[in-house]
């Protein structure tokens, strides 16, 4: 088959790394993939300083790991969208996009991977998981959503999978360089402050923890004295930073999945999250983790604390979401992926 996905953006975001595994996965699977995303507008100028920036320090957005056709558009329309068999929305934009294109670019699906009306745009989002579409989901809470927003009771559930697929001999160790680590984002959604202020309580408590923290910006303000920020690492690299943490925070108030949660629990680090409802299908509290109240920073911090001064207690927790982890995998999903493009028929308008 023809398969196009419709991407919001090209960049370093969960969402993206999900829609380019998926595309070299089906590929793998024997069908042509193409993805379009919107061309970023930029001066020339600063194209060329970005370009630059990128090449020197040997930079890859997500999409650049795609074996397949890539292609920028200025619109997306009938001219600037290849025909084909499946048309994949990715987004709540690219649904709308996908709604104006013609039957000849493919059957229409919605691949939702979040509760994408944290920018003000409810009303519009909500009108896009009423088309009828063929929708795809990655969570239990984000399927019983979708089906209560939407009326729409067949809503395919596929799991993210994990890229750090490690033994039990390379993920079950104690010796790790840093105590605790999260990533860092900019987003008011992902609640970094919460995160951040809990290792501020953390170090407080007990000045010799070592700390780590990566993401697409640096963290500016008060920080712990004994705190290692990588921007934009590779992919072998932040495999090393959830290998070499024992507990992962994760301080979101809402997650369509929290992806970054199940890879260090792949790598035998013990996570500690806000119950932000992605973490749900992989994190049971108090076995395979611990869940807290999102937005509480001392709550967060004192179940962190707990293990760090209960080993025994971490141990078992790891080996606990150790296995659970395993449970998760990108080509089993990629199967079912494949199995629902090409066994569900085409959906007919009210």
């Amino acid at each position: 088959m023809n398969i196009t996905f419709l991407a919001p953006c090209k960049d370093l975001s969960g969402g993206i790394k999900v829609i380019a595994t998926y595309a070299n996965l089906l590929m793998d699977r024997g069908h042509q993939v193409t993805v379009v995303y919107p061309k970023t507008q930029q001066p020339a100028l600063r194209k060329i300083k970005r370009l630059l920036i990128k090449t020197l320090n040997n930079q890859q957005d997500h999409l650049d790991t795609f074996r397949g056709r890539l292609l920028a558009v200025d619109t997306f329309n009938n001219q600037t969208v290849p025909p084909g068999d499946v048309l994949i929305a990715t987004a709540w934009e690219t649904a709308e996009w996908a709604r104006d294109l013609s039957d000849a670019k493919g059957r229409k699906f919605y691949f939702i991977q979040g509760h994408e009306v944290w920018n003000g745009q409810k009303e519009r989002v909500y009108a896009t998981l009423k088309l009828p579409f063929t929708k795809i989901t990655i969570s239990s809470w984000l399927q019983t959503l979708l089906s209560e927003v939407s009326g729409d009771q067949d809503i395919s559930l596929i799991s993210n999978g994990c890229d750090f697929v490690l033994n039990e001999e390379q993920a079950l160790t104690s010796d790790r360089k840093y105590d605790v680590g999260m990533t860092y984002s900019l987003i008011p959604n992902k609640g970094a402050d919460i995160g951040m202020g809990a290792m501020l309580k953390l170090a407080e408590h007990n000045p010799a923890l070592k700390f780590v923290m990566f993401g697409s910006e640096s963290p500016e303000g008060n920080l712990p004295a004994n705190l290692d920020v990588f921007v934009k690492p590779s992919r072998q690299h932040i495999g090393d930073i959830f290998q070499q943490t024992k507990i992962w925070m994760s301080s979101s108030y809402e997650e369509g999945f929290c992806l970054p949660c199940l890879e260090a629990m792949s790598s035998g680090a013990v996570v500690v999250s806000t119950d932000n409802k992605g973490v749900r299908d992989m994190i049971e509290d108090g076995q395979t983790g611990y869940l807290t109240t999102p937005g509480e920073m001392l709550e967060l911090a004192s179940r962190v604390n707990f293990l760090l001064e209960h080993p025994q207690s971490w141990q078992r927790m790891q080996r606990a979401s150790y296995f659970r982890s395993k449970a998760f995998s990108w080509e089993k999903s990629a199967d079912m992926f494949n199995q629902v493009l090409t066994n569900t028929p085409l959906k007919k308008a009210a």
